[in-house]
């Protein structure tokens, strides 16, 4: 898609300068009206840098060297002045900066003396992108300064934004689940299979059953001629189910109580899932659980039932189980799956969705939009669940933000040569 610039970057281009100018906003600077006021400072061709790499301002024979820094603290305002060359007391200049960020937000600092420099009395919070408005009085006189310093931001129009399916929504509450992933595998419920077996050893006459087959409780599934009398008996189902192991063949000798077939009622089938050590002790019975085939195929729902009270030690894991129904049989004794434990469930005021985040200048950022223009905030995050994560800082509730297509508009800032330089 085609950058528009802001109007901002248009009159810094038509004045010359690659990263710093200065504008007169109608009714917020007024031209020297008197001696105890001057009008704002003139252009510099460029913006220069003072020796503690801050902005240096100049009117006249006065100026302000104003710093963004955060070397070991959270990112503050500094200031030095100087009059004629000579450093001035930062108690002797009174220094008020006003910034307007994206979505025409305010924020004030007021600066207090603090060794050599003077300080702003609270953070500034990222994005450092905004617009300046600067007063600096100094011996009864006031130097005004306002000049945009945006970055990590882009524009563009609705029309291009909706062709692109760029589409937003707004941050706000959520509730998020912490979830543990592990894998597992399926087995057949122990407590739902029996033996089939003769009461006395003999030869056996007919195996009316293979493995797979469907049988009822009672049905008979074996004859076998007894040892002692002769006489034929007959095994029979003891549980209605599924043939899953065969012992037996005809004409073979049996003893007495021989599993001649194992039967297994596949209603329902145990998941035994692998909890790694360190999360032993989260895993509890009741906490509910999604489950998938390694394929990606079928997914169930299920809750712990039982935990193994003791664990593995070869691979140092502990057994959870989950009973999971199996009407239909999808669930295949021996297959692998993976599941996700629900740890806790927690109400945040702020979430925003995981896939909207982005990377940018070493910032983990979504892209607030004011209109058509679209701003990277860099967030502080907290947990995360169900596709949802916590804003700790950077974003506030109902702020509209992009959720589909986020990499765009990464994509478009990047084409733009914005950086993070302050």
């Amino acid at each position: 898609m085609k950058l528009k610039l802001p109007l901002t970057i248009l009159a810094l281009l038509a004045l010359g300068g690659a990263g710093a100018f200065y504008l007169t906003r109608p009714g917020s600077l007024r031209a020297a009206s008197s001696g105890d006021e001057h009008g704002m400072g003139a252009p510099p061709a460029e913006m220069p840098k003072g020796p503690h790499n801050g902005r240096l301002l100049a009117d006249g024979d006065f100026t302000l060297e104003l710093a963004i820094f955060e070397d070991g603290v959270p990112p503050e305002f500094r200031a030095w002045f100087r009059q004629g060359g000579k450093p001035l007391a930062p108690a002797d200049v009174k220094l008020t900066v006003q910034l307007t960020r994206p979505g025409d937000k305010l924020d004030a600092f007021a600066f207090a003396p603090a060794d050599d420099f003077a300080r702003g009395d609270h953070e500034v919070a990222e994005p450092h992108s905004f617009s300046y408005e600067i007063t600096a009085t100094h011996a009864g006189r006031a130097h005004r300064w306002a000049f945009a310093a945006p970055e990590m931001q882009t524009t563009i129009s609705a029309a291009a934004a909706q062709r692109s399916g760029v589409t937003v929504a707004a941050a706000g509450p959520a509730t998020m689940t912490e979830t543990l992933a592990v894998y597992g595998q399926v087995k057949l419920n122990a407590n739902q299979m029996a033996r089939a077996v003769p009461r006395f050893g003999g030869v056996v006459h007919e195996a009316r059953k293979a493995i797979g087959d469907t049988v009822a409780a009672g049905e008979i599934l074996a004859l076998v001629e007894t040892n002692q009398s002769l006489a034929t008996i007959e095994v029979r189902a003891p549980i209605a189910g599924v043939i899953v192991d065969r012992g037996v063949f005809a004409g073979e000798t049996v003893a007495d109580g021989a599993t001649l077939y194992l039967i297994a009622d596949l209603a329902d089938v145990w998941i035994d899932l692998n909890v790694p050590k360190r999360n032993h002790g989260r895993a509890k019975v009741g906490q509910a659980v999604v489950i998938e085939a390694e394929d990606g195929g079928a997914a169930a729902h299920g809750t712990i039932a039982w935990i193994a009270p003791t664990g593995s030690a070869e691979a140092q894991t502990l057994t959870a189980r989950v009973v999971l129904p199996n009407p239909d049989h999808r669930w295949h004794a021996g297959l692998f799956v993976k599941a996700e434990i629900a740890l806790a469930e927690a109400t945040v005021p702020v979430a925003v969705r995981e896939s909207a985040l982005q990377t940018l200048f070493d910032f983990t950022v979504v892209f607030s939009q004011h209109g058509d223009l679209y701003q990277a905030r860099p967030l502080e995050l907290g947990r995360r669940g169900g596709g949802y994560v916590e804003v700790l800082k950077g974003l506030a509730a109902g702020e509209a933000y992009v959720v589909e297509n986020s990499f765009l508009i990464k994509a478009d800032i990047g084409k733009s040569g914005a950086s993070h330089d302050h």
